[in-house]
């Protein structure tokens, strides 16, 4: 499945991890075969590139469109894209016990160029474009210590649309975004299916599907890169998966609390709000509000927070909200739940991002979910990824921050 991000501002950041490379076990490894044809003619299409989304595993068609990747057993999505014609993700699912070759696989790629230069005569680069270009970079990459130091070297592939009607800003990609991550030793291809900024809505969503590719460098640079991918790993929404999975939060130095979130009684309804604004337009423009007057009463408390919060500082039992089955780590509650990763401090950089006047302090996450429920995996994703939203630190975030699922931690970094 794919990776989505979404964002509001005031306050709340909403963060929707897509990550589902699956079940990463170590059991015997098979083979998956396909192959990659032109859909309208039917002619093998060399140099197609397939990959398992977010890993560092993949490869490319041969001559007759010809490829196989070597897997262990488990749940996958392979990308498959091309310059010119629209990207495939295939759902594959390779089971452990059976011994049986895989079926290999036909995938019919479309054409799609001709769609793509109608668009982008609307995409023009002007003076906008490459503000827009900052405005994506800043939300797609992220404002990290990492992020800032990333590199999108492709940005002309970009399609950036504003549309001044709807106040929204819409970006697609002609080919895989390519972003080099120095900090972490990584070349990131990213098949962007769309990113979206709704200025009037305030909020930032986008959908797609990264391969890491590792660099290779001297002693002292993979040293490096191993200690910051560490860092990186440390306290995020992968490392929590996956200390979950195995009951070991507190080990792993999260701490768990029921957030208990209700409407602020103090402040208004929004209809009693909107009511005292017409009253205040139907007396004209020149009215003077006394401090006593009904109408000014009800319009001071608008800038009151929506939801107040309280926490409730008693530990949470695993069973109100894991259930274990063999392999398949179910989670399922209702409510809020407070992550904090009592390791690792903010970065300045997200307490600046905030607009609060304070100091870095632990790591703060919280956790809903929207649906019944969710499979935490081995890999560190969640299953039904969409049903899962995280918001503070793990929402702010991004692409320039991210691991692959096949990502383990060198314990001597």
């Amino acid at each position: 499945m794919p990776f989505k991000f979404m964002k509001r501002f005031g306050g709340v950041i909403f963060f929707i991890i897509l990550l589902f490379a699956g079940n990463l076990a170590m059991s015997q490894k098979r083979e998956f075969r396909g192959r990659v044809v032109d859909e309208e003619t039917g002619k093998p299409l060399e140099f197609v590139t397939i990959f398992i989304t977010n890993t560092t595993v993949g490869t490319l068609t041969d001559e007759k469109g010809s490829f196989v990747i070597i897997l262990n057993p488990g749940k996958y999505d392979v990308a498959v894209t091309m310059v010119g014609y629209g990207p495939l993700i295939y759902p594959l699912e390779i089971p452990g016990e059976n011994t049986k070759a895989l079926s290999p696989v036909l995938f019919k790629l479309i054409q799609t160029e001709k769609e793509l230069n109608t668009v982008s005569v609307k995409a023009k680069r002007d003076e906008s474009w490459y503000h827009n270009l900052e405005i994506f970079k800043n939300n797609f990459l992220g404002q990290s210590d990492v992020s800032k130091k990333c590199k999108l070297v492709n940005p002309e592939t970009l399609i950036i649309v504003y549309d001044e009607k709807a106040n929204k800003l819409t970006v697609t990609a002609r080919d895989l975004l390519v972003i080099e991550n120095p900090e972490l030793g990584y070349k990131v291809s990213y098949l962007l299916i769309e990113f979206v900024y709704d200025f009037r809505a305030r909020y930032v969503s986008y959908l797609g599907y990264p391969k890491f590719d590792l660099h290779k460098g001297s002693k002292t640079k993979e040293k490096r890169w191993a200690k910051n991918r560490r860092i990186a790993f440390n306290g995020s929404a992968m490392h929590f998966a996956r200390a979950l999975r195995e009951k070991k939060l507190e080990e792993e130095g999260f701490n768990l609390r029921r957030l208990i979130r209700k409407p602020n009684p103090n402040r208004p309804a929004e209809e009693q709000l909107e009511d005292a604004r017409k009253q205040l337009r139907a007396r004209g423009n020149t009215v003077r509000l006394d401090a006593n007057d009904p109408i000014s009463i009800v319009l001071s408390k608008a800038s009151l927070p929506k939801i107040v919060e309280s926490l409730d500082t008693s530990r949470v039992p695993y069973t109100d909200y894991i259930q274990i089955n063999g392999e398949e780590v179910r989670m399922a509650f209702e409510g809020y739940f407070q992550v904090v990763y009592a390791r690792e401090k903010e970065e300045l950089s997200y307490v600046t991002a905030s607009m609060e006047n304070r100091k870095p302090t632990f790591q703060t996450s919280v956790i809903f979910l929207r649906d019944k429920e969710v499979f935490a995996e081995k890999s560190g994703s969640f299953s039904e990824p969409l049903g899962i939203v995280f918001e503070g630190y793990w929402g702010w975030e991004k692409v320039g921050d991210m691991l692959p699922l096949d990502y383990m931690p060198d314990e001597s970094s």
